[in-house]
């Protein structure tokens, strides 16, 4: 038996695309089995390692090596040029 865990996710900027209800849809939940990174979200939604700058779980500035809990809210950010 595969045990999940829930999560809040919100794509800004460009990533919007890879919401899976669609672009103009907010945050959602996606469930991923205990013991997955961000690397894992970043896969299941099919987002390209190169097209997520930054992550925040819950606030916090976090690496794609992070092992998610249940419940945390999760924000993916893309690089952003501009002056």
């Amino acid at each position: 038996m595969i045990v999940l865990i829930a999560l809040e996710v919100v794509l800004y900027a460009s990533l919007r695309r890879y919401n899976p209800h669609g672009e103009s849809s907010g945050p959602f939940t996606l469930h991923l089995p205990v013991g997955s990174d961000l690397a894992s979200l970043l896969r299941e939604l099919k987002i390209p390692p190169h097209e997520s700058k930054q992550i925040f779980v819950d606030s916090v500035r976090r690496e794609q090596d992070y092992i998610l809990q249940d419940g945390e809210r999760v924000a993916v950010f893309p690089p952003i040029a501009g002056g």
